[in-house]
């Protein structure tokens, strides 16, 4: 498990970005300690991965949240989708 800081100094996203994801249900810590302290395992690692990946593209986050909580959600799809039309621009 990584504290709020560890993940920010891993990942370049600030304290206050990490926080504001917990805030609007984007990406929820593991779990909370006694004291209110937010650790991330490596499951909330691999989320928040995605979602820079999604912010790479400009995609708003209210968007990034409907995506990631669709119930047949499949990120492997979605990046084989990005491959292709990545892919495509390279032609244009």
């Amino acid at each position: 498990m990584k504290t709020v800081k560890e993940v920010s100094m891993i990942t370049g996203v600030s304290i206050r970005t990490l926080r504001y994801y917990d805030e609007i249900g984007l990406l929820k810590p593991t779990e909370l300690t006694e004291t209110g302290y937010r650790l991330y395992d490596n499951k909330a690692l691999e989320k928040l991965q995605e979602i820079l990946f999604f912010r790479e593209l400009e995609i708003p986050l209210v968007d990034i949240k409907k995506i990631m909580d669709t119930p047949n959600y499949d990120k492997e799809q979605i990046l084989a989708t990005q491959k292709s039309c990545w892919s495509r621009s390279e032609i244009v």
